[in-house]
């Protein structure tokens, strides 16, 4: 097992963990994984749906396993994902829900909540409602009447409706239940209400006395106000580039975005890859492609560092074949090009670098209006040569185009 300070990652779901399509994206799913079998890290996916609307996240990640944990309701339930059991739960006080009720029916919004399986509403056709149906993955179910229909004690109960009515709700639930809830928007059109003293990073607290691990140990990662409290939290709080201004002002570190592999990047950052500064900026490599093949292609270089490199090509008419599916010989220049640029950032003074062979191997295709993203990291670094690694994604799908070994010779100038 390989070393590291941080011991647990306290991960949102939408919004950071998922992409724009709400899908878990191979490079997301295997660093994660990667980080519990090479690194012990404990996951703890903390999010604002319910627990039935994290199972299938769980299952990919391979909780069980790995002894995580969920946080569903924003830290209303932690459950235990080897045990399959809850180890804590909060409920609100009885008689709230149907104070609630009686709030949304006078704005005209509509109120929910859940079961094991369903989402629980008497408007089951309301489009606010059916984006969460869309988020969670769970089935509405039909009540009669709310505050009869549903149980009392309940650990959260959502109010959704257009952004105007939800905004001029949510200080009169704040106002009127003061004490009694924490009421938030975690979106727009949602109003959550979960029990006084409930939010992510007071279930973390509870959570990291429990396992005996200071929160110094903790990363945290989100995108929204229901994150900010976990993110000033840990021991390395992260927001996403897409997350709000005022959570990336609060945040140790911003990663990239929902829809760039940033929880990736970040474990790439901070947990896999120590690598040293470039000597160069990205800027400056950029600055080499105007007049190349390089600038025919759309290639841009976007993260450098000592060993590691990573770059952007789109699929257009100038990278794809007359069917519009990726051209194999794009991918290979553009895997040629990022090994070329890090071994410029690794060359001692008096060096060149000259490409000597690049192999590959297409593992899936991408189509026309996609972005294709490489990866390459140093595999050898001879006095002699460079053998780079490259790996190759669709940035729409997350799922893995390419590999391509990459050998270069590296001369002294005469």
């Amino acid at each position: 097992m390989k070393t590291t300070k941080y011991k647990l990652m306290a991960l949102d779901v939408d919004g950071t963990l998922v992409n724009s399509e709400r899908v878990l994206t191979a490079p997301v799913r295997d660093a994660l994984i990667k980080a519990q079998e090479e690194y012990g890290i404990r996951l703890i996916i903390a999010s604002g749906r319910p627990t039935a609307g994290l199972r299938e996240i769980a299952r990919e990640l391979q909780l069980d396993r790995y002894s995580g944990y969920l946080m569903p309701f924003n830290g209303g339930e932690v459950y235990n994902c080897r045990a399959k059991n809850p180890i804590a739960s909060y409920l609100l006080p009885e008689g709230i829900a149907t104070e609630l009720y009686g709030l949304s029916k006078e704005y005209g919004l509509t109120i929910l909540t859940y079961d094991a399986e369903h989402i629980l509403s008497e408007n089951i056709g309301d489009p606010y409602l059916l984006k969460e149906v869309e988020i969670t993955g769970m089935s509405p179910k039909q009540v009669a009447n709310f505050s009869t229909d549903v149980p009392q004690a309940l650990p959260k109960c959502l109010i959704v409706g257009p952004p105007d009515r939800i905004e001029a709700l949510e200080p009169i639930v704040k106002e009127r239940f003061a004490g009694r809830v924490n009421a938030f928007r975690s979106h727009p059109s949602f109003l959550e209400v979960v029990p006084e003293g409930v939010h992510k990073a007071a279930s973390l607290s509870r959570l990291l006395e429990r396992l005996d691990y200071d929160r110094s140990e903790l990363i945290a990662v989100g995108d929204s106000f229901n994150d900010l409290e976990m993110i000033q939290y840990a021991g390395l709080g992260v927001a996403m580039a897409n997350a709000r201004e005022a959570i990336k002002a609060c945040a140790d570190y911003v990663t990239k975005s929902n829809d760039e592999d940033g929880v990736a990047h970040l474990l790439a950052k901070y947990l896999f890859n120590h690598h040293d500064e470039s000597p160069y900026t990205v800027e400056e490599f950029n600055s080499l492609i105007p007049g190349t093949l390089m600038e025919a292609l759309g290639i841009r270089c976007v993260e450098v560092a000592k060993g590691y490199i990573v770059g952007t090509m789109p699929v257009d008419n100038r990278t794809a074949q007359p069917m519009g599916i990726i051209h194999g010989g794009a991918n290979l220049a553009f895997a040629e090009t990022m090994a070329g640029y890090g071994s410029l950032a690794l060359l001692e003074e008096g060096e060149m670098q000259v490409g000597a062979q690049v192999s590959g191997n297409h593992v899936a295709s991408a189509m026309t209006g996609d972005t294709m993203r490489a990866e390459a990291r140093i595999m050898h670094r001879g006095r002699s040569t460079h053998v780079w690694s490259v790996e190759i994604y669709s940035q729409k799908s997350g799922k893995l185009v390419h590999t391509a070994r990459v050998l270069n010779s590296i001369l002294k100038r005469r």
